[in-house]
């Protein structure tokens, strides 16, 4: 290969095998990925689909769980069927996703001379609640009921909650399963609460999980070995619902999520997902129609590649077998050697002239491609760093944050955060004290990021831990405060609202650390409550706090909330204000959290489209004599 023309064959040849090759691994690699999300897509939506279940299921297992204590309370105190049906109705109002729900004791239990004791309040219709009247005047035989038997048998083995097997309802001729939770009398059994929960809305939503064409769904209980309902073509799925899994030809009970069988002929694929009640759903796909488009979009994608790979040789071939001379090879190589990432190469060439012109060309896009990626390494890593702060401090934020708000004999809580897109310092707290008292906290700690979270942290800490220690509050905070001004290094603080309810009187001791003033609603009126100014916490060690007192009555409230509420502004820089806060809360006699819903609901209205630029944090209290 002493020629010209002999070396331009040889390195075209190359050349088309090279990226030949390169293509073919290219669209091998994608096919693979194509697969990979196929599979992984398809998880998903079985995944998010189980999500949705397991999150009823809890919701039905609590209400079930609810039902039984008030079933308790009904049989320890009154046993009056107006009370029973009272809470019966009300706890259906608020689990709307329940088609009845019932309480039914064991024989004798209620009345020694009778029977049949049941209260059972549906949905009729028009979705209206009402008590069934069989319940009413004791004719309704529950106990030859299969649903009952199956509850009863789990309870008396010491489940804490039971599923009963599907069945047709007698009076809605609809697929439903009953939800069971024990009655108890110290130990005994003395009856079951109950939640009906229709099965044909849920039925019909996996029916239409259908991934390809051919693919078919099996739903069933394992632990219970029964069939609720399959999508398989050619069989009966009425004749086959309540009957044992044994009846699917392909099923075994070691089948494995992502496993491959052979069943008609047919490879498949299934996704296996247990829900937490017992209960699982299969999904089978032929793995042919799974990545049938994979294959052709990888035969699509070699065919395109290697067409344009060929026909963009065969053009380079012709180009430098008419212009190749040694100045194009140089120039070629070296521009080959900077776009593979060598920056630090220099181009010198001097003639022909357009050469040259094409040389200093190449050496100045190779200084400012390097200056340029030096830069975006610099960003990049700031961003990164951003990024992975505002990650932390989220967490940080949402972890502390108490979740479970508590409605008791005394007082009912409530409490939300919206964060803005920067994470800030806002944080509520409440927690016992001791049996009669329960510490109330709103506060906002100045700055942003991963900082002020962390000092939240410290604040939310040290002034928990001061006051269920038992100091009174005001040696509390200030030990609170002392701490926080010890370990402040970067002149930090926190406004706050610390406030100690006494359950049996109704009165909060408050320290004010110049935070806004609250509002209390009296007679269903809120004001403003002229509170003890502070200074704010983490600035002076051994400052004086000033401790002030507000008295809620029964059935008053108080408002707690940071400057995210007031100071929440329009594109035009106007806030939201005190006087708009007030007349907001005013407006409707809502819920705790519908309060705290409609005000949130007043700020998006009042600052449009403007963005967020400081944490919402708001609680609401409610006080209650014990009863």
């Amino acid at each position: 290969m002493t020629s010209i023309k002999s070396k331009i064959v040889f390195v075209t040849l190359s050349l088309l095998f090279a990226l030949g090759l390169l293509v073919v691994s290219a669209a091998v690699i994608a096919f693979y990925h194509d697969r990979e999300m196929i599979i992984a897509g398809n998880n998903a939506s079985v995944m998010n689909f189980k999500s949705q279940m397991n999150t009823e299921i809890a919701e039905l297992e609590k209400n079930a769980l609810d039902l039984a204590l008030i079933g308790e309370f009904y049989y320890q105190n009154s046993k009056e069927q107006s009370v029973g049906e009272f809470f019966t109705k009300e706890l259906l109002e608020n689990y709307p996703n329940t088609m009845g729900n019932g309480i039914y004791f064991l024989p004798y239990k209620i009345h020694p001379n009778q029977k049949i004791s049941c209260i059972h309040a549906v949905r009729n219709e028009n979705k209206e609640i009402e008590i069934l009247p069989s319940c009413v005047n004791s004719t309704f035989d529950y106990f030859k009921q299969n649903w009952y038997h199956d509850i009863k048998k789990d309870l008396l083995n010491n489940h804490v909650v039971s599923w009963s097997r599907p069945y047709k309802s007698t009076q809605l001729g609809i697929l439903m399963t009953t939800i069971g939770a024990g009655i108890y009398d110290g130990d005994t059994l003395v009856g079951m609460a109950t939640i009906d929960w229709e099965l044909d809305t849920i039925l019909k939503s996996i029916l239409k999980i259908k991934p390809t064409p051919n693919s078919f769904t099996l739903f069933g209980d394992k632990t219970n070995d029964y069939i609720i309902a399959t999508t398989e073509p050619g069989l009966d799925n009425d004749a086959l619902m309540g009957k044992s899994l044994s009846h699917i030809k392909w099923y075994s009970k070691d089948l494995a999520d992502g496993a491959v069988f052979d069943y008609k002929g047919q490879k498949f694929v299934s996704y296996v997902k247990q829900l937490n009640n017992g209960f699982f759903l299969i999904v089978n796909v032929p793995l042919f129609e799974l990545f049938h488009a994979a294959v052709f979009h990888l035969l699509i994608l070699l065919a395109v590649l290697l067409t344009s790979t060929f026909v963009i040789v065969t053009v380079l071939y012709k180009i430098l077998t008419r212009n190749i001379n040694q100045p194009i090879k140089t120039l070629t190589e070296i521009a080959q050697q900077i776009s593979n990432g060598d920056l630090e190469k220099t181009i010198y060439l001097k003639e022909p002239s357009e050469l040259a012109t094409l040389a200093a060309s190449f050496n100045k896009m190779k200084t400012d491609m390097k200056n340029h990626l030096t830069k975006l390494a610099e960003v990049s890593r700031e961003k990164e760093k951003m990024a992975s702060e505002l990650a932390i401090a989220k967490t940080i934020q949402d972890s502390v944050l108490p979740k479970d708000f508590p409605k008791n004999d005394y007082f009912e809580l409530t409490a939300s955060m919206t964060p803005a897109r920067e994470v800030g310092g806002d944080f509520y707290d409440f927690f016992p004290i001791d049996e009669n008292h329960a510490g109330l906290v709103m506060a906002d700690v100045c700055g942003k990021g991963i900082t002020a979270a962390l000092y939240m942290m410290s604040a939310k800490t040290a002034i928990k831990n001061m006051l269920q220690a038992g100091y009174p509050l005001k040696q509390a905070i200030s030990k609170a405060n002392t701490s926080l001004c010890n370990n402040c290094e970067q002149l930090m603080f926190v406004t706050a609202f610390i406030g100690i309810l006494d359950f049996r009187t109704g009165i909060i001791e408050y320290i004010n650390a110049g935070h806004c003033p609250p509002l209390q609603r009296s007679d269903n009126q809120y004001k403003y409550v002229d509170v003890s100014k502070n200074m704010v916490l983490g600035v002076k060690s051994g400052y004086d706090f000033k401790v002030g007192q507000i008295t809620l009555k029964e059935s008053d409230r108080l408002f707690l909330y940071t400057d995210g509420v007031t100071e929440a502004q329009t594109k035009e820089n106007k806030f939201f204000g005190e006087e708009r806060l007030l007349k907001t809360l005013n407006q409707k006699d809502l819920s705790l959290s519908e309060t705290l819903e409609h005000v949130h609901k007043s700020i998006k209205k009042y600052i449009k489209d403007a963005p967020q630029f400081d944490d919402i944090t708001m609680m609401i209290v409610e006080f209650r004599h014990k009863k």
